[in-house]
């Protein structure tokens, strides 16, 4: 499924408010399963699943699962 770029950027600005450390939006690839959400300080695996939920009702995702996602995050610090 194809994203509107709009649900990756709402998606890390709820990530943010977890860990603030986890950067500026750069790009995504995805499968039918999960995407790689790169940033300007690491990648962030996100299930499709989840992205549907950002995409169709953002209330769904829970914050535990925000925080699992949060931390998912690889660094990767030049």
């Amino acid at each position: 499924m194809n994203f509107p770029l709009y649900i990756y950027y709402e998606l890390l600005i709820r990530l943010s408010a977890i860990d603030s450390e986890l950067g500026e939006y750069l790009s995504t690839s995805q499968n039918q399963n999960v995407c790689i959400l790169r940033t300007t300080n690491g990648t962030i695996l996100v299930p499709t699943a989840i992205l549907i939920k950002q995409f169709e009702s953002p209330d769904l995702i829970t914050t535990n699962e925000l925080v699992e996602l949060a931390s998912g995050f690889k660094a990767n610090y030049l």
